[in-house]
């Protein structure tokens, strides 16, 4: 065993966690984003919203995240458009987590009884305000614990992103095996750190779960 070596290339390997939760970070921000749109568009009675999103959603959600990735990065420039790898690697992560998040919202949406909607349709409320007074508010509850695991899902999956060369911890563990060939000491450290960062979401995640069973 050579610890010494993983001491003395920790500040790499913190570097590469810094970069793996700035992609994370933007992911899951912008994902949200997109999803919550998706899903309240995948709810409309227009067949001509409803099916392409629906379809966007299918795709994003059936089609591995690291086939997505290799698409953008390495298919569209055969299109005619070419992307960095970072802004690729984004993109797909942001695209995937969008699928998966429209699914929740749509899903903790549908949940909630039909008598909630015409509740409020009785008070002379119109969509927006159902939506925005009534459905919404008790939604977002439902939403929390799914997509806390989502956004744990999404920072493991930051590795994937070492493939197309997207400095973050797993390439940077990589590039300082190859520099020392200290395989097992570098990849243990790596995947505590990827377990110092997303047991505790495990932990919240559980929590959230029980507090809504609860309520």
């Amino acid at each position: 065993m050579h610890w010494d070596i993983v001491t003395k290339n920790l500040w790499y390997l913190l570097w590469g966690t810094k970069s793996t939760l700035q992609i994370a970070g933007g992911v899951l921000i912008m994902g949200t984003i997109l999803g919550f749109f998706l899903g309240l568009l995948r709810l409309s009675n227009n067949p001509l919203i409803g099916y392409p999103t629906r379809g966007v959603m299918e795709v994003t959600r059936g089609t591995p995240l690291i086939m997505q990735m290799f698409f953008i990065f390495f298919g569209l420039p055969a299109l005619g458009l070419e992307l960095p790898k970072y802004p690729a690697a984004v993109l797909a992560m942001t695209l995937f987590a969008g699928g998966n998040a429209a699914e929740i919202v749509r899903g903790a949406i549908q949940s909630l009884p039909k008598g909630q909607t015409e509740a409020a349709k009785s008070l002379g409320m119109n969509y927006s305000q159902t939506m925005t007074f009534v459905i919404l508010p008790q939604a977002v509850r439902r939403m929390i614990p799914p997509m806390m695991g989502l956004f744990t899902t999404l920072i493991k999956d930051t590795s994937l992103a070492a493939i197309i060369g997207v400095f973050e911890l797993t390439r940077a563990t990589q590039e300082t095996i190859e520099r020392t060939f200290a395989s097992f000491e570098l990849y243990l450290t790596a995947a505590f750190i990827y377990f110092v960062i997303c047991y505790p979401l495990s932990l919240l995640t559980q929590q959230a779960e029980k507090s809504l069973h609860a309520a």
